[in-house]
């Protein structure tokens, strides 16, 4: 069973540990800057605002997204390196924190690094409670894994919540530059028709084509926010049979809003500052082919498989989702629900440190 796999649900130090980074910025009035624009980067800007009493502000935000840097606290990459008087503190907010480390190490930076998505990890009781509250579906998750290797992740993830302890998630960490793309579990053949839901600037369009070496039939990228989508749209434009669709995937067509300009963080809500097109996949003709679906999209992926139902139970596409909070369950669940015998065997991975960082890959069962 899972919960017996489970170390005791302890207060996590972080929340003394980012009280003395607080406490030292105020002190020495060192500069620092914040890289990575999206969620975890405005959190980080609002952490600081809040706990300094409105003192402590970053110099300015890095973030390796072109579409990002029209605001002038949101510089390059480059930008940041060729400023006069660097920051000497550098707080990664990023998830994948390990491959932006490495760029910033490698561009030759002297000051001190933070990876501050590690301390998102600092009200752990609180999150805690929504996964006790579904401790049977999580048992019934467990039970159905397909490797050992799946069933550890879970139990490392749950228990870095749990602990606070990001050693937790440094042991079940995969190659981050293979997030979404674990070729051992999807095993690619040179008939690939990919679909990319939350396409971004064509990032993981552009890995896959390595994965692939290149022998793929169809691709199709999907992005809503405009700012990513001129970009992804230049990243095709150099490749061979790609399609880009500037559009949000859910359940039913229509259109929504979305809050936009957050990088790879652009989510729906009636709240939001843009409009789009939303797109239900059993609606696209483009993609009734598919035999490869990755979704990235914000806490939308269950919606977006209800939209593609159809589509799922005729093609039985490989699958790379994020799975996140009660995603983590009810995605594998419901394909469960959806394609009860001859369909799908689940692997889960984890890459980084955020509870957002772990990858739900569903790919049809072998014949017996």
């Amino acid at each position: 069973m899972l919960k017996e796999k489970l170390v005791p649900l302890t207060e996590s130090g972080m929340s003394a540990d980012l009280k003395k980074l607080i406490e030292r910025l105020l002190e020495t009035k060192e500069l620092f800057a914040i890289w990575g624009a999206g969620n975890s980067g405005k959190a980080a800007v609002e952490y600081f605002h809040e706990q300094s009493g409105g003192k402590l502000a970053p110099q300015c935000i890095v973030d390796n997204n072109p579409s990002m840097w029209d605001d002038e606290k949101i510089i390059s990459p480059d930008k940041f390196f060729e400023m006069e008087k660097i920051p000497q503190i550098l707080l990664v907010c990023v998830y994948v924190a390990d491959q932006v480390v490495q760029q910033i190490k490698q561009a030759g930076y002297k000051g001190e690094i933070i990876v501050f998505s590690i301390f998102m990890l600092h009200n752990n009781k609180e999150v805690w409670d929504l996964y006790e509250d579904h401790m049977d579906e999580l048992e019934e998750l467990y039970e159905i894994l397909a490797d050992d290797k799946s069933r550890e992740t879970l139990e490392g993830f749950l228990n870095g919540i749990r602990s606070g302890d990001i050693s937790c998630f440094e042991k079940i960490n995969g190659d981050s530059a293979e997030k979404l793309l674990d070729p051992d579990i999807l095993q690619y053949t040179e008939e690939e028709i990919f679909i990319d839901i939350g396409a971004f600037t064509g990032d993981t369009i552009l890995k896959f084509l390595e994965l692939t070496k290149g022998k793929y039939k169809k691709i199709v990228g999907i992005e809503m926010d405009q700012g990513n989508y001129r970009i992804l749209c230049e990243t095709a434009s150099k490749l061979k049979n790609v399609i880009t669709k500037n559009a949000a995937v859910g359940a039913r067509s229509g259109r929504m809003h979305f809050i936009s300009g957050n990088s790879e963080s652009c989510v729906l809500s009636e709240q939001g500052n843009s409009e789009t097109e939303v797109i239900a996949l059993d609606e696209v003709s483009e993609i009734q082919d598919a035999t490869m679906i990755k979704i990235s999209a914000n806490g939308m992926e269950l919606p977006i498989l209800k939209g593609a139902e159809k589509l799922l139970q005729r093609n039985v596409p490989k699958l790379s989702i994020y799975a996140s909070a009660e995603e983590l369950w009810e995605i594998p669940l419901y394909l469960r629900s959806i394609l009860p015998r001859g369909g799908y065997e689940f692997y889960y991975r984890h890459y980084g440190y955020g509870r957002q960082a772990m990858i739900c890959y569903a790919v049809k069962k072998k014949s017996e």
